[in-house]
């Protein structure tokens, strides 16, 4: 009975292990704040929630190409497959395709990983050097933050590649991992009184599992990589008739690109603007709620994001009828989830306000509750968007800039006049009073054209 019901709500291995990955932020969340709660003053949690919304900024450094890759990957995949030892194994025109794919990417994101620190690490100094002579570090804290989110922007588009092949459950179980030890390195140099070192701890955690994943379960990427750039296989991918970055990725990279960097001021501008504003105690309480909010979002996510693979390798071979039905399988099963998850997280907080001083970490429980509300209208939005991506094609630019530009002045007016108050309301009205309609039209008439 207990397999019948997960297998209803879509719990294969991969969703398994994705839903334990985001669960384990649900569960490790709550810990988390209090041990910030206990081990770092109120400014100091402002200062680590807004390092958390200032290093969002690597998506304007990726320039989208993290997404872009899973769907291409899973194209190519239709004619390859893992064989023994991690290799590659299947056509030589699809694998020849791959190893340019890897190649270029692994160019890519070393030169964006450089320069994200050279870039970031100033403008950060400058950002919260405004605040005066604080009675706590952060200078150097914020230094190590950035060359460890850098570093792992180097890694991570690796496991978007092994995600596009189908893999899920690697990419799933490198992530729960990843919490793990991220999580308890947090905790312990908060224990040790180490302050904001534990921005630099959950990098360091996640890129030390990272790459012990990719050495002892895909050494074979890695060795196919190098010798795409130096060893055999240079000759042969670049030989004519091969993958065309600008004609084929770039056309859906440059409109990732601007999608992903617009929305950065949807998701990301909540903390920086009440930190500017509002002081560094509000913008801690706003980054407590919106991190228990956004772990349940990304748990619901993980039953859709599981499935992309699949969505990819039904448009490869024009199952319109099954790729559908797995869309509104998988969005059915997902909209349960944070429905559930938004009431409990509302009670949760309301309990905590009531009989805890600890519930003086979050924003009001009724503002709360705008945002868990928001929440549920996001998880609609993100099951359209990985439906129409999976086609390698970007269809939500425009929107998606009109979205952020109009999310960001909602964020900056109403966050400066009232508080926190403001930035949940105008987050919900943005939400589902604009995006969830015309994301749901875009859907309609571009699910009319390209299947027919």
């Amino acid at each position: 009975m207990i397999k019948k019901i997960l297998r209803f709500l879509g719990f294969d291995r991969a969703v398994t292990f994705g839903i334990l990955a985001r669960s384990w932020g649900l569960i490790s969340g709550p810990i988390t704040m209090v041990i910030i709660a206990t081990g770092l003053t109120a400014p100091q949690q402002g200062f680590y929630f807004t390092f958390s919304s200032l290093l969002g900024l690597q998506t304007f450094f990726d320039l989208g190409l993290m997404y872009v890759l899973a769907q291409f990957a899973s194209h190519e995949f239709v004619n390859l497959s893992w064989g023994r030892n991690g290799r590659l194994e299947g056509d030589p025109f699809a694998l020849r395709r791959f190893t340019d794919l890897l190649c270029k990417t692994v160019l890519w994101f070393g030169v964006a990983a450089l320069l994200m620190a050279v870039v970031l690490i100033p403008a950060g100094l400058f950002f919260f050097g405004q605040k005066g002579n604080l009675d706590f570090q952060w200078r150097l804290p914020w230094i190590l933050a950035v060359v460890g989110v850098s570093l792992n922007l180097f890694v991570t588009p690796f496991f978007s590649i092994i995600m596009g092949s189908g893999d899920v459950v690697t990419v799933n179980k490198r992530e729960l991992v990843a919490a793990l030890t991220s999580s308890v390195l947090c905790w312990a140099v908060i224990g040790l009184h180490g302050g904001l070192y534990a921005a630099f701890a959950v990098n360091l955690g996640a890129l030390a599992i990272s790459w012990g994943y990719l050495l002892a379960r895909r050494p074979e990427l890695l060795k196919l990589a190098w010798r795409g750039w130096f060893g055999e296989e240079r000759a042969i991918r670049k030989a004519p008739g091969g993958l065309s970055w600008w004609g084929e990725i770039w056309p859906m990279q440059w409109r990732m690109a601007i999608s992903s960097g617009a929305a950065y001021f949807i998701f990301q501008l909540f903390n920086p603007v009440l930190f500017q504003y509002h002081g560094a105690v509000v913008a801690g309480q706003m980054g407590m709620t919106l991190t228990a909010a956004n772990a349940l979002l990304a748990a619901s996510m993980t039953i859709i994001n599981a499935k992309t693979p699949d969505f990819g390798k039904r448009i490869a071979v024009n199952d319109w009828k099954g790729l559908d039905d797995l869309f509104f399988q998988t969005t059915k099963k997902a909209i349960i989830l944070v429905l559930v998850g938004a009431v409990a997280g509302m009670s949760a907080i309301w309990v905590l306000q009531m009989y805890s001083s600890f519930g003086k970490r979050f924003i009001p429980a009724w503002q709360a509750a705008i945002l868990l509300c928001t929440i549920c209208f996001q998880i609609f939005n993100g099951s359209i968007a990985t439906y129409l991506r999976a086609h390698k094609k970007e269809p939500l630019m425009v929107v998606t800039v009109i979205t952020s530009l109009l999310q960001a002045v909602m964020t900056w007016y109403l966050g400066k006049r009232f508080g926190s108050l403001g930035v949940t309301i105008g987050y919900l009205a943005v939400t589902s009073l604009f995006v969830l309609p015309y994301f749901v039209i875009i859907w309609r008439k571009c699910r009319k054209e390209w299947h027919d």
